[in-house]
């Protein structure tokens, strides 16, 4: 039975998608009137939310200051990319060892791929393409691979990261022909695991990661130029 969604969660998520449509600048300060205005609820269930963004590191609260969105710096994308890099690799051997015999986790991340680029092939059509959609793909993929690893903390670790992830990614926007070459990626990744090659499995993440962080590293410079 699926969680019903609380009057919260949805104006958490509202506002989280508000942060990811850049409705929601980077140190752009948040007046609580405002958004309980535009939601049409009370300031309760929207100072709740903001909450939970604090403590997802999306929002910061400054005393004396009020709240404002988080800005993600480059220092700080670089170390996210370093610490998923030594991640992947450090547990690849368990992660192949994994996915040797489990077949749900080889279907899920099969499944993922294939409804990813669906999804991203389609952003012209018809359904509305909403970047935050095409990140939950992007971070479940990730996190299945390093379900493999059986080691939970890892796992806590890579979700902690992920709301810095989702700023510095919807913030910045990258290009559609990143978006296709991040699942031809991810595909290779699959491949590799899936014929059991660590050294090929290796190079796809490395590959991946170093490709990732270069996107990231242009448009960060490119939007502190305009």
């Amino acid at each position: 039975m699926s969680k019903k969604i609380t009057l919260v969660d949805q104006i958490y998520l509202n506002i989280k998608e508000d942060i990811g449509n850049k409705v929601l600048f980077p140190g752009q300060k948040i007046n609580v009137k405002e958004l309980s205005r535009k939601y049409e609820v009370s300031d309760t269930p929207v100072k709740q939310a903001l909450n939970r963004l604090i403590s997802d590191h999306m929002v910061i609260s400054v005393p004396n200051k009020g709240m404002s969105v988080r800005h993600v710096s480059l220092e700080e994308l670089d170390e996210i990319f370093d610490m998923r890099l030594m991640m992947d690799l450090y547990f690849m051997k368990d992660i192949l060892s994994t996915f040797s015999y489990n077949k749900i986790l080889q279907e899920q991340m099969r499944k993922n791929i294939e409804e990813h680029s669906a999804l991203v092939q389609n952003k012209n059509g018809d359904t509305p393409y909403k970047s935050s959609t095409y990140y939950s793909f992007d971070n479940a993929f990730h996190e299945l691979y390093l379900t493999g690893s059986g080691n939970q903390k890892v796992i806590e670790t890579f979700r902690n990261l992920n709301p810095f992830m989702y700023s510095s990614y919807t913030y910045m926007q990258q290009p559609h022909l990143r978006d296709v070459e991040c699942i031809e990626e991810h595909q290779a990744i699959f491949d590799a695991i899936s014929k059991q090659d660590p050294a090929e499995l290796k190079a796809a993440i490395e590959n991946h990661i170093l490709n990732s962080k270069k996107t990231m590293h242009l448009i960060f410079k490119v939007n502190q130029i305009l």
